[in-house]
């Protein structure tokens, strides 16, 4: 068999490989698209929220938050964007299925607060399913102000969903950053 023979095939069957592979990693993606604009009447319930981390040292490096969440209700809700609320926090939403979301940043831009490039709420396209339940892990970096930033702090992860019941869930933790 010429080599020919054999590499025109292998041009034709390899990109289809890319291609079906490529739609299987992103059918969660195409499902929170399309329950994008459907309402549904699933639930969000968050497990333990209000979390008081007390003192953070200003230099002991970051803390992650957790916040396990779950649907209670009888329809899938699709998990479509988040923020946080300042940016010395961030969080990823770590799905069901264990996928993580992209990183979710405070939206706006302007002195104090970083320059995201006027970026809005972070996708996440995400589907959970009845009974099916998530993580949202946020991250804070008590330094993120600067050296001499102590003090009480409050800071909230908000996801929006296609929920009418929740369409927009806040995770909350507060504490206190010492030097």
């Amino acid at each position: 068999m010429s080599s020919k023979k054999f590499f025109l095939p292998f041009l034709v069957v390899v990109p289809f490989i890319f291609l079906f592979s490529g739609c299987a990693d992103n059918s969660e993606a195409n499902l929170a698209t399309e329950l994008k604009d459907k309402p549904s009447t699933g639930v969000i319930t968050i497990d333990t929220n209000n979390i008081d981390l007390g003192d953070i040292p200003i230099q002991g490096g970051k803390v992650d938050v957790e916040f396990p969440f779950k649907n209670t209700g009888s329809d899938s809700i699709a998990l479509l964007e988040g923020v946080t609320s300042c940016m010395c926090t961030t969080a990823v939403v770590k799905g069901a299925d264990g996928t993580t979301s992209p990183t979710l940043i405070m939206p706006m831009s302007g002195p104090g607060h970083g320059d995201h490039g006027g970026a809005g709420p972070t996708k996440i396209y995400q589907v959970l399913n009845p009974g099916e339940s998530a993580t949202v892990i946020a991250t804070f970096d008590p330094l993120a102000h600067g050296p001499d930033a102590v003090g009480p702090i409050t800071r909230e992860v908000v996801i929006y969903t296609n929920s009418t019941e929740t369409p927009e869930v806040k995770f909350k933790f507060s504490g206190n950053v010492i030097r």
